[in-house]
């Protein structure tokens, strides 16, 4: 599937498989600064393998002139009383975080969740991370709760993390 930016590029969206690791490993600490900041980053080659590898993730990665420059996870929850509901997770290149890329990415493995018979996504944000939050609300996402000082950031910092989700 292909995905046209409004400054004319065009984006690949893709599937993965463990083979791509290590393309995928090499984009990560390619996200922006305070993506970063906010991020679990620095990312271990060994959670990027289980992202490609588990038959619980479904995924969709975006890809410009043969680099991937962005990556969207759910990955459902393995309990069966949380059946039907997944994590997500983005990443995206700091050249494409300000475009329509990580909202058209994450649209689209919405609609994958879907398919596959997911219920409900969630996930979270630092509360600080207003670029992140914003995009998920502009997705159908809704605040469901807050988990006070549950990040500790660069600065030293606790910080609350804001809990989101979707039913789909």
């Amino acid at each position: 599937m292909k995905v046209t930016l409004k400054d004319g590029r065009t984006v690949d969206l893709i599937t993965l498989t463990p083979e791509d690791a290590d393309r995928l490993h090499e984009m990560l600490p390619q996200m922006s600064q305070e993506t970063l900041m906010w991020s679990m980053a620095p990312y271990q080659r060994e959670w990027v393998q289980h992202w490609l590898s588990s038959p619980t993730t479904i995924h969709l990665a975006a890809e410009h002139e043969g680099k991937i420059v962005g990556f969207t996870a759910i990955e459902a929850y393995a309990h069966p009383k949380r059946r039907g509901v997944g994590y997500l997770g983005t990443y995206f290149h700091r050249d494409y975080t300000a475009s329509e890329l990580p909202a058209a990415t994450t649209h689209h493995l919405l609609e994958k969740a879907l398919e596959q018979g997911l219920h409900k996504i969630d996930t979270g944000a630092v509360a600080e991370d207003t670029e992140t939050l914003t995009l998920l609300e502009q997705l159908g996402f809704e605040t469901e709760g807050r988990r006070r000082e549950d990040f500790l950031g660069e600065d030293g910092a606790y910080h609350d993390i804001i809990i989101i989700g979707k039913v789909l």
